[in-house]
């Protein structure tokens, strides 16, 4: 039961670090990460805890993987168009 409350700490600390983020998007996609990873140690503790089934798990696990990989897939292209990984660099228009 601890478990499921550090996870949920984790979760608020990550979500808070997530809204602090201001100059770099990937320093932003790694808080992401980390709040999706904190959402996924919750719900495995959980599931554990009160015996679920790991389908719920399973499922954010791909959408966790998917996230990743189409946030890593934006980020080069916004190095190749821009040159820089600013958040600054979105809202210019050129």
């Amino acid at each position: 039961m601890i478990l499921v409350y550090i996870s949920s700490v984790l979760l608020l600390f990550f979500l808070w670090a997530f809204s602090r983020q201001r100059y770099h998007i990937l320093s932003l996609l790694v808080c992401l990460e980390a709040v999706m990873l904190s959402i996924l140690v919750f719900f495995y503790f959980l599931s554990i805890l009160y015996s679920f089934s790991s389908h719920l798990f399973l499922m954010l696990l791909v959408f966790a993987v998917c996230e990743a990989a189409f946030g890593l897939a934006l980020l080069v292209s916004l190095l190749r168009l821009r040159g820089v990984d600013f958040i600054s660099a979105l809202s210019s228009v050129r």
